[in-house]
């Protein structure tokens, strides 16, 4: 079984490398957002991507929810101190991977090909990490005092507080590369991750949703845990920022709003186990419901091989 995830930073690098795990070398490809990139001081950032292959190379700082275990802000702080602006904690080590990446795309490689290289460098083996598109596809936000925002403005110096009128996808094309995992794939997964922001930024992109429809199986994730305390201050704030993306859209931050967008597109709704009550009304939206531990990577991961794996049969 080929299998594909839509992720983004902080539910991709959680889920991915127990997913890997489970189904084995060369079964998984992680397509990831690339709506949160931006270019801090000439270099090319794409914090998704980095999450992600950090937590497979085993060097994501998971507490922190971003960036390398051990990191130090030694340039930050310099940079600081000589007056320029250093609200985007960019970390000493993290630099190294800006520099190479933005080095390979200034020679010509694309995006997929420099994440690539840099991956396999950091030791990452049997999973394929690709961006959802090599083109900029930025995220953008107007708020409700008519700002205009990158998202990286709105979540990391804005700390997510303004509240949202409309968040605004890019439509750039996807990357071949994520066009072709996709349409090898025998199941894929809608990590549970922001699904404005992460997940809708993907499916956003010219040639991704079609593609997803083609695939036989089609499972989402909820990133709702409403009844049991979150874990980090990490998970929080994405949680906060969730909150506002969707209320910009009219909708609550439960399951059953987040199955409502993904209805149509996917056959599964995971949801967790505490939520069971919005079981019910989920099913009325067309779906199936599978309930999973969403806190405990190992049990989700057994849930969705055992949905993928009834398909199998």
């Amino acid at each position: 079984m080929q299998v594909v995830l839509l992720a983004g930073g902080l539910g991709g690098a959680r889920l991915a490398p127990a997913l890997a795990t489970l189904l084995g070398r060369g079964r998984l490809t992680v397509i990831a957002n690339v709506g949160d990139d931006l270019e801090w001081m000439g270099l090319r950032v794409s914090p998704d991507l980095d999450s992600i292959v950090y937590a497979l190379a085993g060097a994501w700082d998971r507490k922190r929810g971003w960036g390398r275990l051990g990191e130090t802000f030694r340039v930050r702080d310099a940079l600081g101190a000589l007056g320029a602006p250093s609200w985007f904690g960019v970390g000493d080590g993290d630099l190294s991977l800006h520099l190479a990446r933005s080095r390979l795309l200034g020679s010509g490689a694309s995006l997929t090909e420099a994440t690539r290289r840099l991956s396999h460098r950091l030791g990452v083996r049997g999973v394929t990490v690709v961006p959802a598109s090599d083109r900029w596809a930025r995220t953008r936000f107007v708020t409700r005092d008519g700002r205009r925002l990158d998202f990286q403005e709105w979540y990391v110096r804005e700390r997510a507080r303004p509240r949202i009128r409309r968040t605004l996808l890019s439509h750039a094309t996807a990357s071949a590369a994520a066009l072709a995992a996709l349409s090898h794939a025998d199941a894929v997964v809608l990590g549970p991750s922001n699904p404005v922001t992460s997940i809708g930024a993907i499916l956003a992109l010219r040639g991704i949703t079609s593609a997803v429809r083609r695939v036989g199986l089609r499972i989402a994730i909820s990133p709702v845990v409403r009844k049991r305390p979150l874990r980090s201050a990490s998970v929080a704030h994405h949680a906060r920022a969730r909150r506002r993306v969707l209320e910009a859209e009219g909708r609550r931050d439960r399951a059953v709003a987040i199955a409502a967008r993904y209805a149509g597109l996917v056959d599964w709704f995971v949801l967790d186990v505490a939520d069971k009550a919005e079981a019910s009304a989920i099913r009325h939206l067309g779906l199936e419901v599978a309930r999973a531990d969403l806190l405990d990577e190992e049990r989700l991961v057994e849930a969705l091989l055992g949905l993928i794996g009834r398909a199998k049969r």
